[in-house]
Protein backbone atom coordinates (compact mmCIF):
# COMPACT_ATOMS: atom_id res chain seq x y z
CA UNK A 1 0.00 0.00 0.00
CA UNK A 2 1.30 3.44 -0.96
CA UNK A 3 0.36 6.36 1.27
CA UNK A 4 0.60 9.80 -0.29
CA UNK A 5 0.19 11.62 3.04
CA UNK A 6 2.11 10.90 6.23
CA UNK A 7 -0.13 11.86 9.14
CA UNK A 8 2.61 11.23 11.73
CA UNK A 9 4.79 14.04 13.08
CA UNK A 10 7.89 13.58 15.22
CA UNK A 11 10.11 15.74 17.43
CA UNK A 12 13.38 14.29 18.72
CA UNK A 13 15.38 17.28 19.92
CA UNK A 14 16.40 17.67 23.54
CA UNK A 15 14.43 17.90 25.79
CA UNK A 16 11.46 16.72 23.71
CA UNK A 17 11.01 13.20 22.30
CA UNK A 18 7.47 13.08 20.95
CA UNK A 19 5.33 11.28 18.36
CA UNK A 20 1.94 12.54 17.13
CA UNK A 21 -0.33 10.45 14.89
CA UNK A 22 -2.93 12.58 13.13
CA UNK A 23 -6.57 11.50 12.88
CA UNK A 24 -9.31 12.66 10.58
CA UNK A 25 -8.08 11.26 7.30
CA UNK A 26 -6.01 12.97 4.63
CA UNK A 27 -8.08 16.12 4.99
CA UNK A 28 -6.31 17.35 8.11
CA UNK A 29 -4.68 14.56 10.12
CA UNK A 30 -1.23 15.64 9.00
CA UNK A 31 -1.96 19.29 9.85
CA UNK A 32 -3.23 18.34 13.32
CA UNK A 33 -0.13 16.34 14.21
CA UNK A 34 2.17 19.06 12.86
CA UNK A 35 0.31 21.72 14.86
CA UNK A 36 0.66 19.74 18.08
CA UNK A 37 4.37 19.05 17.62
CA UNK A 38 5.30 22.57 16.50
CA UNK A 39 4.35 24.01 19.88
CA UNK A 40 7.26 22.19 21.52
CA UNK A 41 9.99 23.49 19.19
CA UNK A 42 10.42 26.88 20.85
CA UNK A 43 12.58 25.98 23.85
CA UNK A 44 15.18 23.39 22.95
CA UNK A 45 18.50 22.32 24.41
CA UNK A 46 17.75 22.49 28.12
CA UNK A 47 15.54 20.69 30.65
CA UNK A 48 11.92 21.80 30.52
CA UNK A 49 10.17 23.26 33.57
CA UNK A 50 7.01 21.45 34.66
CA UNK A 51 4.72 24.52 34.36
CA UNK A 52 6.13 25.17 30.88
CA UNK A 53 5.39 21.58 29.86
CA UNK A 54 1.78 21.80 31.00
CA UNK A 55 1.39 25.15 29.24
CA UNK A 56 2.81 23.70 26.03
CA UNK A 57 0.34 20.80 26.17
CA UNK A 58 -2.54 23.25 26.55
CA UNK A 59 -1.23 25.21 23.57
CA UNK A 60 -0.98 22.02 21.53
CA UNK A 61 -4.56 21.18 22.45
CA UNK A 62 -5.72 24.65 21.34
CA UNK A 63 -3.71 24.47 18.09
CA UNK A 64 -5.37 21.20 17.09
CA UNK A 65 -8.82 22.60 17.86
CA UNK A 66 -8.10 25.49 15.50
CA UNK A 67 -7.16 23.04 12.75
CA UNK A 68 -10.34 21.07 13.41
CA UNK A 69 -12.50 24.17 12.96
CA UNK A 70 -11.24 24.60 9.41
CA UNK A 71 -12.41 21.15 8.26
CA UNK A 72 -15.80 19.63 7.61
CA UNK A 73 -15.00 16.35 9.38
CA UNK A 74 -12.89 17.70 12.22
CA UNK A 75 -9.36 16.61 13.03
CA UNK A 76 -7.33 15.30 15.91
CA UNK A 77 -4.05 13.71 16.87
CA UNK A 78 -2.46 11.45 19.42
CA UNK A 79 0.54 12.75 21.37
CA UNK A 80 2.97 10.52 23.22
CA UNK A 81 6.53 10.78 24.43
CA UNK A 82 8.96 11.82 27.12
CA UNK A 83 10.32 15.25 28.01
CA UNK A 84 13.57 15.75 29.94
CA UNK A 85 13.06 17.79 33.10
CA UNK A 86 14.37 18.23 36.63
CA UNK A 87 12.13 17.74 39.67
CA UNK A 88 13.37 18.66 43.16
CA UNK A 89 16.93 18.46 41.86
CA UNK A 90 16.57 15.01 40.28
CA UNK A 91 16.73 14.39 36.52
CA UNK A 92 13.44 12.93 35.30
CA UNK A 93 11.42 12.12 32.24
CA UNK A 94 7.97 13.67 32.02
CA UNK A 95 5.95 10.84 30.44
CA UNK A 96 3.03 12.06 28.34
CA UNK A 97 0.25 10.26 26.49
CA UNK A 98 -3.11 10.92 24.87
CA UNK A 99 -4.39 8.42 22.30
CA UNK A 100 -2.84 5.12 21.23
CA UNK A 101 0.73 6.01 20.31
CA UNK A 102 3.00 4.40 22.88
CA UNK A 103 6.03 4.76 25.08
CA UNK A 104 8.12 1.81 26.29
CA UNK A 105 11.00 1.50 28.75
CA UNK A 106 13.80 -1.07 28.74
CA UNK A 107 15.48 -0.91 32.17
CA UNK A 108 17.82 -3.54 33.58
CA UNK A 109 16.54 -6.03 31.01
CA UNK A 110 12.88 -5.50 31.94
CA UNK A 111 10.63 -4.24 29.12
CA UNK A 112 7.61 -2.18 30.22
CA UNK A 113 4.90 -0.25 28.41
CA UNK A 114 4.96 3.21 29.97
CA UNK A 115 1.68 4.43 28.51
CA UNK A 116 -1.90 3.20 28.51
CA UNK A 117 -3.78 3.15 25.19
CA UNK A 118 -6.82 5.41 25.06
CA UNK A 119 -8.79 3.15 22.73
CA UNK A 120 -12.08 1.30 22.92
CA UNK A 121 -10.30 -2.03 22.53
CA UNK A 122 -7.92 -1.31 25.43
CA UNK A 123 -10.72 -0.16 27.70
CA UNK A 124 -12.88 -3.21 27.00
CA UNK A 125 -9.90 -5.52 27.45
CA UNK A 126 -9.00 -3.88 30.77
CA UNK A 127 -12.59 -4.36 31.92
CA UNK A 128 -12.40 -8.06 31.08
CA UNK A 129 -15.06 -7.82 28.39
CA UNK A 130 -15.32 -10.90 26.19
CA UNK A 131 -16.31 -8.78 23.17
CA UNK A 132 -13.07 -6.78 23.21
CA UNK A 133 -11.61 -8.89 20.40
CA UNK A 134 -14.51 -7.88 18.12
CA UNK A 135 -13.72 -4.17 18.36
CA UNK A 136 -11.39 -2.52 15.81
CA UNK A 137 -8.06 -1.54 17.38
CA UNK A 138 -8.09 1.96 15.88
CA UNK A 139 -11.19 3.34 17.65
CA UNK A 140 -9.64 6.08 19.82
CA UNK A 141 -11.38 7.34 22.97
CA UNK A 142 -9.06 10.28 23.64
CA UNK A 143 -7.12 12.59 21.33
CA UNK A 144 -6.14 16.22 21.04
CA UNK A 145 -8.98 17.86 19.13
CA UNK A 146 -11.53 15.27 20.28
CA UNK A 147 -14.29 15.63 22.85
CA UNK A 148 -12.06 13.98 25.45
CA UNK A 149 -8.53 15.35 25.11
CA UNK A 150 -7.26 14.62 28.61
CA UNK A 151 -3.65 13.46 28.76
CA UNK A 152 -1.95 11.05 31.14
CA UNK A 153 1.32 12.23 32.63
CA UNK A 154 3.78 11.27 35.34
CA UNK A 155 7.45 11.61 36.24
CA UNK A 156 9.96 8.81 35.65
CA UNK A 157 13.34 9.23 37.37
CA UNK A 158 16.21 8.92 34.90
CA UNK A 159 18.49 5.94 35.30
CA UNK A 160 21.78 5.26 33.55
CA UNK A 161 21.35 2.60 30.87
CA UNK A 162 17.65 3.21 30.23
CA UNK A 163 16.43 2.80 26.67
CA UNK A 164 13.10 4.41 25.75
CA UNK A 165 11.00 3.72 22.66
CA UNK A 166 8.31 6.15 21.45
CA UNK A 167 6.23 5.03 18.47
CA UNK A 168 2.99 5.38 16.56
CA UNK A 169 0.58 2.48 16.22
CA UNK A 170 1.96 1.83 12.75
CA UNK A 171 4.75 -0.02 14.59
CA UNK A 172 2.76 -1.74 17.33
CA UNK A 173 0.05 -2.95 14.94
CA UNK A 174 2.71 -4.92 13.06
CA UNK A 175 5.10 -6.12 15.80
CA UNK A 176 4.45 -7.78 19.15
CA UNK A 177 5.86 -6.49 22.42
CA UNK A 178 8.25 -9.43 22.46
CA UNK A 179 9.58 -8.44 19.03
CA UNK A 180 10.02 -4.86 20.23
CA UNK A 181 11.84 -6.01 23.35
CA UNK A 182 14.15 -8.22 21.32
CA UNK A 183 15.13 -5.41 18.96
CA UNK A 184 15.78 -2.98 21.80
CA UNK A 185 17.79 -5.53 23.78
CA UNK A 186 19.98 -6.88 20.98
CA UNK A 187 20.29 -3.72 18.91
CA UNK A 188 23.23 -1.33 18.92
CA UNK A 189 23.04 2.45 18.63
CA UNK A 190 19.61 4.10 18.67
CA UNK A 191 19.64 4.87 14.93
CA UNK A 192 20.30 1.24 13.96
CA UNK A 193 17.57 0.03 16.33
CA UNK A 194 15.06 2.53 14.94
CA UNK A 195 15.92 1.51 11.37
CA UNK A 196 15.53 -2.17 12.23
CA UNK A 197 12.14 -1.67 13.87
CA UNK A 198 10.79 0.25 10.90
CA UNK A 199 12.12 -2.35 8.47
CA UNK A 200 10.53 -5.17 10.44
CA UNK A 201 7.18 -3.35 10.53
CA UNK A 202 7.32 -2.71 6.78
CA UNK A 203 8.19 -6.36 6.15
CA UNK A 204 5.21 -7.37 8.30
CA UNK A 205 2.84 -5.36 6.10
CA UNK A 206 3.43 -1.68 6.83
CA UNK A 207 -0.28 -0.87 6.73
CA UNK A 208 0.05 2.55 8.37
CA UNK A 209 2.53 5.35 8.85
CA UNK A 210 5.38 4.19 11.08
CA UNK A 211 7.22 6.58 13.40
CA UNK A 212 9.89 5.49 15.85
CA UNK A 213 12.05 7.38 18.37
CA UNK A 214 14.69 5.54 20.41
CA UNK A 215 16.39 7.37 23.29
CA UNK A 216 19.30 6.05 25.39
CA UNK A 217 20.24 7.51 28.77
CA UNK A 218 24.03 7.21 28.81
CA UNK A 219 24.53 8.87 32.17
CA UNK A 220 22.07 10.16 34.79
CA UNK A 221 23.76 11.86 37.72
CA UNK A 222 22.51 12.48 41.22
CA UNK A 223 21.71 16.13 42.04
CA UNK A 224 24.44 18.41 43.35
CA UNK A 225 24.99 18.30 47.11
CA UNK A 226 25.57 21.16 49.54
CA UNK A 227 29.29 20.38 49.55
CA UNK A 228 29.57 21.09 45.85
CA UNK A 229 29.62 19.12 42.63
CA UNK A 230 27.51 19.26 39.52
CA UNK A 231 24.69 17.18 38.17
CA UNK A 232 24.76 16.08 34.56
CA UNK A 233 22.83 13.91 32.16
CA UNK A 234 23.89 12.42 28.84
CA UNK A 235 21.67 10.77 26.24
CA UNK A 236 21.60 9.62 22.66
CA UNK A 237 18.62 9.41 20.35
CA UNK A 238 17.45 8.57 16.87
CA UNK A 239 14.19 9.00 15.01
CA UNK A 240 12.80 7.37 11.91
CA UNK A 241 9.58 8.80 10.47
CA UNK A 242 8.24 6.98 7.45
CA UNK A 243 5.30 6.38 5.20
CA UNK A 244 4.30 2.76 4.72
CA UNK A 245 5.28 2.21 1.10
CA UNK A 246 8.18 -0.16 0.27
CA UNK A 247 10.52 2.72 -0.61
CA UNK A 248 9.64 4.59 2.58
CA UNK A 249 10.60 8.22 3.09
CA UNK A 250 12.90 8.41 6.11
CA UNK A 251 14.09 11.45 8.03
CA UNK A 252 16.50 11.45 10.95
CA UNK A 253 17.22 14.14 13.53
Amino acid sequence: MLRTVNEDSVLAEDPYYLVADGLGGHEAGDLASQAAISVFTEHLGRPAELPAIEYAIERARAAVIEISRTTSRGAGTTLSGVIRCVHEGFPCWYVLNVGDSRGYLLRDGVFTQLTTDHSLYAELEAAGRSDAADVPRNVITRALGAGDSRHDSWLLPMQTGDRILICSDGLTNELTDEELRGALTVGGRPESVADELVQRACDAGGHDNISVVVVDTLFAAEPATETGGTAAQSWDSSVVDTASDPTRDESRR
